[in-house]
């Protein structure tokens, strides 16, 4: 019996997930820059240099016709919602940033896998397998795991980040149904110009000088977080936003990795236990989703 090759629905999930990763590890690398000037800008300021950084990237990609793209979307509601929710995320994760350590917000961070498993299950329709529950189960145990938040207080930066989590978790609900219909250009610019808007507003009246380094940091930050965002909705085209949720685990590793250079956080045994277990989700989610679709052709 010969055993069947990838099919192209099949590629394309293993693409995916793939994609997911790295936009996430990308993503990880650019909270670490932010992090790095959280206690000397406002969040405001820092999400609004940003923002314009990306807008900029986009037009000198997609020039003016991204105005035009983006009024004539049917989704522009939905885009809307996305940019205020995520933009909601970001400025209470990076303000709880200057009160938590990298390790404390990523572990909590991390509920938004479990979240949007389940809100794609409710929404989306996509299917509740057992392979996702116990993929996005397992990630989310080893981040407890490696983080040992048993240290942990129901503080407001603590509430924050919480908040920020069900925040992304519902923005990647409304990416998936955007991304069937809207370029990845066109959500990542509108995304950004939200943010550029909104934070150009906030951030006047508590505005401070930066140095080359911040201006540095931020600039940064913008092209890999606009790389990062790209990669993520061209993901959401190929995988369901509950298995792109789980893959996002996979960025745990990086953030006690950049703790211990930039910060001196020390990796206790624990890190390393549950960074196994983080893998493991992601290696089982990504067989199982394999075997499935191998299942469905021999049919």
């Amino acid at each position: 019996m010969t055993t069947p090759s990838l099919t192209s629905t099949d590629t394309a999930s293993l693409k995916g997930m793939a994609m997911g990763i790295l936009a996430y590890t990308l993503f990880a690398v650019h909270d670490a820059f932010i992090k790095g000037i959280i206690h000397a800008l406002p969040a405001a300021q820092i999400l609004f240099v940003r923002g314009v950084i990306i807008v900029l990237l986009c037009m000198v990609i997609g020039r003016s016709f991204l105005f035009g793209k983006l009024w004539a979307s049917s989704n522009r509601g939905m885009i809307l919602g996305r940019g205020l929710l995520t933009l909601a995320a970001w400025v209470m994760y990076y303000s709880a940033g200057r009160d938590l350590q990298l390790a404390e917000m990523t572990t909590l961070y991390y509920f938004a896998p479990v979240l949007t498993t389940v809100l794609a299950a409710i929404f989306l329709k996509e299917r509740l397998t057992l392979a996702r529950v116990g993929a996005a189960s397992i990630g989310f145990f080893g981040v407890i795991v490696a983080a040992n938040p048993g240290g942990f207080t129901l503080s407001l930066p603590v509430i924050m980040v919480l908040l920020a989590a069900l925040s992304w978790a519902i923005a990647m609900i409304l990416m998936r149904t955007i991304s069937k219909s809207d370029s990845a250009l066109v959500q990542v610019f509108a995304q950004n110009l939200i943010h550029a808007l909104v934070m150009g507003v906030v951030s006047i009246p508590f505005w401070q000088g930066m140095g080359w380094q911040e201006l540095l940091f931020i600039v940064a930050a913008g092209i890999i977080g606009g790389v990062a965002q790209f990669i993520l909705v061209e993901a959401a085209k190929l995988v369901p936003a509950s298995v792109l949720g789980t893959v996002e685990y996979g960025a745990l590793i990086w953030a006690f990795v950049f703790g211990f250079l930039f910060w001196g956080e020390t990796p206790l045994p624990s890190v390393y236990a549950g960074a196994a277990l983080v893998i493991a989700a992601g290696l089982m989610l990504a067989w199982t989703e394999h075997r499935t679709r191998r299942e469905q052709m021999r049919r």
